[in-house]
């Protein structure tokens, strides 16, 4: 069996359920991962992948970063110098960390044998892979999401053209990233669900509940959706999952207009799931925000959609890849009147209508976002990029 090591700034995160997902499909993909973390995730505790091994650079002791980077420095003290010279450059854009704190995930790969490092997020993990992959003589690719492509792309076209191969989630991203880096292999693959995971276990109802789902910060134009619910019919009700920033201030806004809009904070999977089971609609309103940053294509619209519910979600970014009729209706972004109109229209098909657009948006993701179809792509790249190593 392949086995690679997972680089990862933080884990395990409530909001990534599509990073253990992936880890979990790997195996039967027959890759054997294990995963490096700067730090575990101290704000939302979730249940990890059940047998994953996980090291987390913060835990290595003094000692154990001491003993580590003095067998680096004797192993390899050229490559040692490279790195020292490569990290002047890098720190303009980014913090690096420093080569003592890196050294303990250098021993464990070599120790490990494994002959390939996959960054999630092109942020400090993926640094941290292109410096392990320098100092170790081994191959490293990443993925590409969201704010490491548009709100910090911190040198990210250095990281790109590194890489072995290069992926991320959807064309609208590729395009961006084979543009920036020429020199890179840009792959698209779409961040997968388990349809079998997220299959309803009861039909529709008749309640006019419109659900979104994701952080509370600008770019999910969570903002609109509050602006849009006051537009909408009676007897409907908007209902948002999850946390952030922009809490209090939506919160205020929904007092003044008083909207029928509730802010249930962060849920688990289970959570979701069973929201999504009693929704009619999910709202995706994403824009760009003032600092560049946007979704690219969020997960939780296609775990709506394998949940046979139909989706009303803004013209931006990846989101008029997989949201199109009879399933999805698109939206002006940054158009509250244009986001009602588009949720009114989908809340007022005939219940068979509905069901037969909800199915058929089943039917899409299974055939073009299948976690293990998708998960397949990568093994098969990671082995193409170890194979002459081999």
């Amino acid at each position: 069996m392949l086995r690679i090591v997972v680089l990862l700034d933080r884990h395990p995160v409530l909001s990534e359920t599509f990073v253990r997902a992936e880890l979990a499909a790997l195996r039967t993909a027959g890759v054997q991962a294990r995963v490096e973390a700067g730090a575990r995730e101290r704000e939302a505790p979730v249940q990890d992948v059940e047998g994953l091994e996980v090291a987390y650079l913060e835990r290595d002791a003094g000692a154990v970063r001491a003993r580590a980077l003095l067998w680096l420095a004797a192993r390899h003290p050229l490559r040692c110098l490279r790195d020292l010279r490569a990290r002047r450059r890098w720190a303009r854009e980014e913090p690096v960390r420093p080569l003592r704190e890196l050294a303990p995930a250098a021993l464990r790969l070599a120790r490990g044998g494994e002959r390939h490092v996959h960054a999630h997020f092109a942020a400090g993990a993926a640094l941290d892979a292109l410096r392990l992959a320098r100092l170790l003589g081994v191959t490293c690719s990443v993925t590409a999401h969201a704010y490491d492509i548009w709100a910090q792309p911190r040198n990210l076209r250095e990281k790109l053209e590194s890489a072995a191969f290069a992926t991320t989630g959807c064309a609208y991203n590729v395009a961006h990233l084979r543009e920036l880096a020429p020199g890179a292999g840009v792959h698209e693959i779409v961040m997968g669900i388990d349809p079998q995971a997220w299959r309803r276990t009861r039909p529709h109802g008749d309640e006019r509940v419109v659900l979104a789902v994701g952080r509370l910060v600008a770019k999910k134009g969570f903002a609109d959706l509050v602006e849009a619910a006051a537009l909408l019919p009676e007897r409907t009700r908007v209902r948002i999952v999850g946390e952030g920033p922009e809490r209090a201030a939506l919160e205020r806004r929904i007092a003044e207009l008083h909207a029928p809009v509730e802010l249930l904070g962060a849920l688990p999977p289970d959570g979701v799931r069973e929201e999504l089971e009693r929704a009619a609609v999910l709202a995706m309103p994403c824009v760009v925000a003032r600092d560049g940053d946007r979704d690219s294509m969020p997960v939780v619209v296609k775990e709506a959609l394998a949940m046979e519910v139909p989706v009303a979600a803004t013209d931006e970014a990846g989101l008029p890849e997989i949201v199109r009729p009879p399933w999805g209706r698109l939206a002006r972004p940054r158009d509250p009147r244009s986001l009602a109109a588009a949720i009114a229209e989908l809340l007022a098909l005939p219940p068979a209508e509905r069901a037969a657009a909800g199915a058929a948006g089943r039917a899409h993701v299974v055939e073009h976002a299948s976690l293990v179809r998708e998960t397949a792509k990568l093994a098969a790249l990671i082995d193409q990029a170890v194979a002459p190593r081999r």
